[in-house]
């Protein structure tokens, strides 16, 4: 199969009353290919391995682990520290592995957004690095990343919902059926918002995602009276109603399925990983579960961390996602179970991993 899609690969130009003009593809695939994506991927991990191994690299220590990079097809994100020594590093890496594969990276086109670098270090970083510097945001997969965690917030959200707003006004205008319109919103709004929830848990202004709601509520009926309630249109077809959907109930799932992540086996996802390091001394995946008055005090700052716990708190008894007790209560550190706060008996089944 791979012989059949690689030897020899050609393709055809169709031009309306002429004759095909065929040609031989020596460089790249062909448009559509469907390993294309995955061939990509192994040629671009040698330049992310050879970047995480380097030892004048540094990145976000936190713990005993070390963050250097995150990578989705050919977009790259990398935190650096001591930046007037891991990014020339860096510079000289990528211009190696362009000699060797060919593949050129436009560092004109490449942004840094600094954080707690006074503006001396800026300057001199600027001056010996064609890189651009942003002193606001920084663009990545398409949510806008700040200096300031507390602004994430409003680089993002109004921008996404004032643009939503604007195209269910736009679509109002076009003769669309009742079941077409559900249909805009399950297949054109609801996804651009999970995106967003599930790649920046902040918390939301609720009244702004009301007036969004309502908007849709508007474009659904044309702009004319409701003459089906609410609630009714938000069951499952199952249920009787047409599954419009609710957006702070996707936001909140999306928030919880964070909650059930901080479970997963150390290694298997690194922001996990990078969370449960921001928790230490404590394990958040066990601290959860102990009875609020028992917990120790939370030694995190993490936005993200604490927007989840708040929720957690919020819905996990009103939404009977939990019970107290709960046969998830850990045994060590339980003050209910006095035997479980001495750390010698059961040092020996943590050291077996159980």
């Amino acid at each position: 199969m791979i012989s059949a899609l690689y030897a020899s690969p050609g393709a055809q130009i169709l031009i309306p009353g002429a004759d095909r003009i065929p040609f031989v593809i020596r460089n790249g695939t062909r448009q559509g290919c469907p390993l294309s994506p995955a061939l990509f991927a192994l040629f671009l991990e040698p330049l992310l391995l050879a970047i995480k191994s380097d030892a004048g690299i540094s990145g976000l220590t936190v713990g005993d682990l070390e963050f250097k990079l995150s990578a989705y097809a050919d977009d790259v994100l990398l935190s650096l520290t001591d930046p007037s020594t891991s990014l020339p590093r860096v510079l000289d890496l990528l211009s190696d592995f362009s000699t060797l594969s060919g593949y050129k990276i436009n560092v004109t086109k490449s942004e840094a957004l600094p954080v707690a670098l006074t503006a001396e270090a800026i300057t001199t970083l600027s001056s010996s690095c064609p890189i651009r510097f942003t002193h606001s945001e920084l663009v990545y997969l398409g949510v806008r990343l700040t200096s300031c965690s507390a602004d994430l917030y409003s680089a993002n959200y109004p921008r996404l919902f004032a643009t939503l707003k604007a195209e269910l006004e736009c679509w109002n205008k076009y003769a669309i059926s009742w079941l077409g319109r559900l249909n805009c919103i399950k297949m054109n709004v609801l996804p651009r918002l999970l995106y967003m929830f599930q790649a920046l848990p902040v918390p939301l202004v609720a009244s702004e995602v009301i007036a969004l709601q309502r908007s849709i509520d508007y474009f659904i009926w044309a702009g004319k009276r409701c003459r089906v309630a609410r609630h009714t249109l938000y069951r499952p077809r199952s249920l009787g109603g047409l599954g419009l959907p609710s957006l702070l109930t996707y936001y909140y799932a999306t928030q919880l399925a964070q909650v059930v992540a901080w479970h997963a086996p150390a290694g298997s996802r690194r922001w996990v990983d990078l969370e449960a390091s921001l928790m230490r001394p404590n394990k958040i995946q066990y601290w959860i579960w102990l009875a609020r008055e028992h917990r120790p005090l939370i030694t995190t700052t993490c936005p993200a961390i604490l927007n989840s716990l708040h929720l957690w708190h919020r819905l996990a008894v009103k939404c009977e996602l939990t019970s107290i007790p709960t046969p998830m209560t850990p045994i060590l550190g339980n003050r209910d179970f006095r035997p479980g706060l001495l750390l010698r008996p059961w040092r020996d089944l943590l050291d077996s991993g159980v």
